[in-house]
């Protein structure tokens, strides 16, 4: 049996990977990441996320629609990109144009009738979930993309909304492309603290 993962290690070695396996990912293993994701800190212990898990090739196909099209929108009114983020960019549309191949869509939402109402704290108890995901995922061996494709109007949430049945007062903070990785990628380069 393999070693586990220290919390350190999973911090210093998580990843962002855009290219999958087509292997599905066992339900045990997608239980235990929702579970962990549900664990995570919030305000007041309001616990205002909400998961919609999506595995279906045929939903994914239509979701993939207005998250690609204002995607490819927001790169045409772009000018004066540097290089690298030309890569980062092209890297993104790829995985788009791919959605359907993703084994596992889960949308992370948060539900604003259980949050305050300031605008500075809305979303301040989404994010320790999603990172107990991404981190939990990548110990399992599986492979994580965070996005916010689909998170805002100018990405898409009014069509992805209503395609997923997703109420008003829940709102798609982001979402995290899950499966296997079919690239292995070194650990990721950070900016030292002092800086």
């Amino acid at each position: 049996m393999p070693r586990e993962m220290t919390v350190l290690e999973g911090i210093s070695s998580l990843r962002s990977v855009r290219k999958f396996t087509p292997d599905q990912v066992p339900e045990g293993k997608l239980r235990i990441v929702l579970e962990s994701a549900s664990k995570a800190a919030s305000g007041s212990n309001t616990q205002p996320w909400e998961f919609v898990v999506v595995r279906d090739t045929k939903m994914k196909t239509r979701l993939k629609e207005p998250m690609l099209r204002t995607w490819l929108e927001r790169l045409a009114s772009g000018s004066g990109m540097s290089q690298r983020m030309r890569g980062v960019y092209d890297d993104a549309t790829e995985m788009l144009r791919n959605t359907e191949k993703v084994p596992v869509i889960i949308y992370c939402c948060v539900d604003l009738d259980r949050v305050g109402k300031s605008e500075e704290v809305r979303y301040a108890s989404i994010y320790p979930a999603v990172q107990n995901l991404l981190l939990v995922a990548h110990a399992l061996g599986l492979a994580t993309c965070l996005t916010v494709h689909g998170s805002t109007p100018t990405r898409g949430e009014p069509e992805v909304k209503k395609l997923l049945g997703i109420p008003e007062h829940v709102k798609i903070a982001c979402l995290v492309y899950l499966g296997y990785p079919a690239v292995r990628l070194g650990r990721p380069k950070r900016k030292p603290i002092e800086k």
